[in-house]
């Protein structure tokens, strides 16, 4: 098996290529930009400067594992004029997701350029850069999708918008849009096998897609050991949500449950780590959080370390890194199982259904009001998270890309043989 990686962005500091590499079984690893090669590298000097401080630093943060370097090929002019065109199109919904649409198959165009090497595979992210993919499996290349959100997600939130109209108005129909680009449904269509990170991105394509199980592993994520070295300092009553403040995050169920808590007299203080929208933060519900705006890497460990109790209440989630990272941290967690987290009922945290934010509030109440139970869950936490560092995650990966690889040997074989007979 040797893999072309392809990935927009830097995700998991591009953990996927050097796990694969470090294994010999990366062929190639195409992705947009980083920021010590080429010339994304000279645009993150410019870091210094007051206009584009912000992009280049954020650029300079992107920095490839030695590992792959020699592998590795960016397209940084393609990838600098998105930068550019995303500028005129930021206060647009509908045009910025026409352009990371246009972006994706200019890659994915760029990238079939540039060929396919001694490739058996092509390991993509949901579907980015879609005409590679196209390409590849003309070529007789076998596709491994990895999903990083349920394929349902949408129609999740189409119902959710619909009973909170006023929470996140003016989305675009990315559906249509999608379809107008060519690439609805493309992962369906093209993968021929799925990496999930949680049950519930495996039990969405298996329910709402037709994906056969013998099609799907569950490869849950990791976290950096680096958390394992923050010294727990909690606050009593300090509750912190970390991530989008959005409704796929459940932000409104946990302002309701706020709202609950504070009418029974029980004093915390309630944390949001996380971009948010005006009309999200201007809702009455949300009068009593404190949104911190995003937070810097360094500046979350504070966070986590100083949390009593941490909360996602996700509707549609694949496998929510801040949970990992919050569980290394020692950190009792309050979620539901739509966020696809490693958490254990009544042993790390509490699992609570999701859209009941009486059962979240109580869920909270019990933790920050039991001082041994928080206590044994923060512990449990720790614990439970030496099990998902990345070097686990590697060696998931790689062992579940082996017998999928061992899978399509013995359907080749039933194959041959039936042609025989």
């Amino acid at each position: 098996m040797k893999f072309i990686v392809a990935q927009i962005g830097a995700r998991r500091g591009y953990a996927v290529p050097a796990i694969l590499e470090k294994a010999g079984m990366l062929e190639r690893f195409y992705t947009d930009i980083t920021g010590d090669i080429g010339l994304g590298e000279l645009f993150s000097a410019a870091a210094v400067l007051p206009l584009l401080g912000r992009p280049a630093r954020r650029l300079a943060g992107r920095r490839l594992p030695g590992n792959i370097r020699a592998k590795t090929t960016t397209f940084p002019g393609i990838s600098l004029t998105h930068g550019l065109r995303r500028a005129f199109t930021k206060h647009d919904p509908t045009a910025t997701v026409r352009e990371s649409l246009r972006f994706s198959n200019a890659l994915g165009r760029a990238m079939t350029r540039h060929g396919f090497g001694n490739a058996t595979h092509i390991y993509s992210m949901l579907s980015e850069c879609g005409p590679l993919l196209v390409s590849a499996k003309q070529r007789g290349l076998s596709i491994v999708s990895e999903i990083y959100i349920p394929l349902s997600t949408e129609r999740i939130l189409a119902e959710e918008r619909r009973r909170f109209p006023d929470w996140e108005p003016n989305v675009p129909n990315s559906s249509a849009i999608r379809h107008e680009f060519g690439v609805e449904d493309l992962i369906l269509k093209l993968s021929d096998y799925f990496v999930c990170s949680s049950d519930m991105v495996r039990e969405d394509l298996i329910a709402n897609w037709g994906v056969r199980r013998e099609r799907t592993a569950f490869v849950p994520y990791g976290m950096h050991a680096r958390w394992f070295e923050i010294e727990p300092h909690s606050v009593r009553g300090r509750i912190l949500f970390a991530g989008t403040a959005e409704l796929r995050k459940g932000i409104h169920y946990f302002a309701m449950a706020v709202e609950k808590l504070v009418a029974l007299g029980i004093r915390c203080e309630f944390r949001v780590a996380g971009n948010v929208q005006r009309s999200v933060a201007d809702q009455k519900h949300c009068r009593h959080l404190t949104f911190l705006g995003r937070i810097p890497r360094a500046d979350m460990a504070q966070e986590y370390a100083a949390a009593d109790v941490f909360v996602l209440p996700s509707l549609a989630e694949a496998s929510a890194e801040a949970i990992y990272e919050a569980l290394a941290c020692g950190i009792p967690i309050v979620t539901t199982w739509e966020t696809g987290s490693m958490v254990r009922d009544s042993i790390e945290g509490r699992i609570v259904p999701s859209r009941d934010p009486e059962a979240l509030a109580n869920a909270i109440a019990e933790i920050i009001e039991d001082r041994q139970l928080r206590e044994r869950m923060a512990h449990a936490a720790r614990e439970r998270a030496r099990d998902f560092t990345w070097e686990r995650y590697g060696e998931r990966l790689v062992a579940a890309l082996k017998s999928l690889a061992a899978s399509e040997s013995d359907l080749l074989g039933a194959v041959v043989e039936g042609q025989k007979r």
